[in-house]
């Protein structure tokens, strides 16, 4: 498993069935939480929350 480092793309689970994963890059570590720049412009700083590395897509 890879792990989160600054400039990492990552996606958040979701518990809610249907419900689409926000994506974003990682920007920093502040104690023992993440912070992520998501997709739609906002910030995050979230700790205990299920991020994991988003996999590469070969489109584009």
């Amino acid at each position: 498993m890879e792990l989160l480092r600054k400039g990492t793309r990552v996606k958040e689970l979701t518990k809610k069935t249907g419900q689409r994963p926000r994506t974003g890059k990682v920007v920093g570590f502040h104690h023992d939480s993440v912070e992520v720049q998501w997709d739609d412009g906002h910030r995050s700083s979230l700790s205990g929350a299920l991020l994991v590395p988003q996999e590469k897509s070969n489109t584009g």
